[in-house]
């Protein structure tokens, strides 16, 4: 479960198992019993908007589930792993 903050006093709270646990959609046939990133009914509780502070792009929290930055839009959030992958090096 994330905790994204939406304005000042109002967060929302996503969970990050499924994008199941965050539809409204009765009797849907698109849950497989596993975990559901993507889905064409999905239809979220409320509709949220987020600005990203990366690009300025506003975008929808939920459609991010598998982002480790919920400030940041799905694309923000790829180019941001692609650059990440660095090898670490230790020296004695």
């Amino acid at each position: 479960m994330v905790r994204i903050r939406v304005t000042e006093n109002r967060f929302i709270n996503i969970s990050r198992r499924s994008l199941c646990d965050n539809c409204c959609v009765h009797n849907c046939t698109s849950f497989n019993g596993s975990r559901v990133t993507e889905c064409r009914n999905f239809r979220p509780m409320f509709l949220v908007l987020m600005k990203c502070r990366g690009c300025g792009r506003i975008y929808d929290p939920y459609q991010d589930l598998r982002s480790l930055d919920y400030e940041l839009c799905p694309e923000c959030n790829h180019s941001r792993k692609e650059a990440e992958r660095i090898s670490i090096v230790c020296e004695e």
